[in-house]
C-alpha cells in the first residue's frame, strides 16, 4: 500500500490485538491449510526483515562502531535461534501466569535494552544531534531530512 504512517501501523495493530481475543476470528485462522499460513509468514517475516534492514540503511548505522554489531548480532542470532530451538520460546512462570516469548519478541526486547545500557549512545537529546555512530534520525516516508547536500 505504501503507507508509512505510523498511526496507520498502530491502528492495525490495535485491530490484530482485538481480533486475537475472538474466537471466531482464531477457528477462521486454525481453518486455514498450514501451506497457507506457511506462505503468508514468509512473506510477513521478510517483508519484516525487509522493512528493518531498509531502516538500518535509510538512517545510516555506523557497522564500524562495535556496538551496533553487537546490537544487531543479538537480535538476528536470538530471533532466529529461539525459534528453531526445541522449546521455540523462552517461557518465565510468574506465579499464576506464564509469560512466554517468541524469537522475535526476545530479540526485539534485547536490541532495545541493549541499545539503552550500552555506552555510544546513538542520540544525545540534550544536544539536539546526532553523536559520532553516524545515524541520521530525521526520516519521513522513506526519505530523509537531513540537510547535508541541500543549500
Amino acid at each position: 500500500t505504501k503507507v508509512y504512517d505510523p498511526m496507520v501501523i498502530r491502528l492495525a495493530a490495535c485491530i490484530a490485538i482485538l481480533l486475537s481475543f475472538c474466537p471466531k476470528f482464531a477457528a477462521v485462522i486454525e481453518i486455514m491449510p498450514s501451506s497457507i499460513v506457511g506462505g503468508i509468514s514468509l512473506v510477513l517475516y521478510g517483508m519484516i526483515s525487509a522493512v528493518g534492514i531498509r531502516n538500518v540503511v535509510e538512517t545510516k548505522v555506523d557497522f564500524s562502531q562495535t556496538r551496533n554489531v553487537i546490537i544487531a548480532a543479538m537480535i538476528m542470532v536470538l530471533s532466529i535461534g529461539i525459534n528453531f530451538s526445541s522449546a521455540g520460546a523462552l517461557s518465565f512462570p510468574t506465579g499464576e501466569i506464564t509469560l512466554t516469548f517468541s524469537g522475535l519478541a526476545t530479540g526485539s526486547l534485547i536490541g532495545i535494552l541493549l541499545n539503552a545500557i550500552l555506552p555510544g549512545k546513538d542520540y544525545r537529546f540534550e544536544n539536539n544531534e546526532p553523536n559520532k555512530t553516524g545515524v541520521d534520525l530525521e526520516m519521513a516516508q522513506g526519505k530523509s531530512l537531513s540537510k547535508k547536500g541541500k543549500k
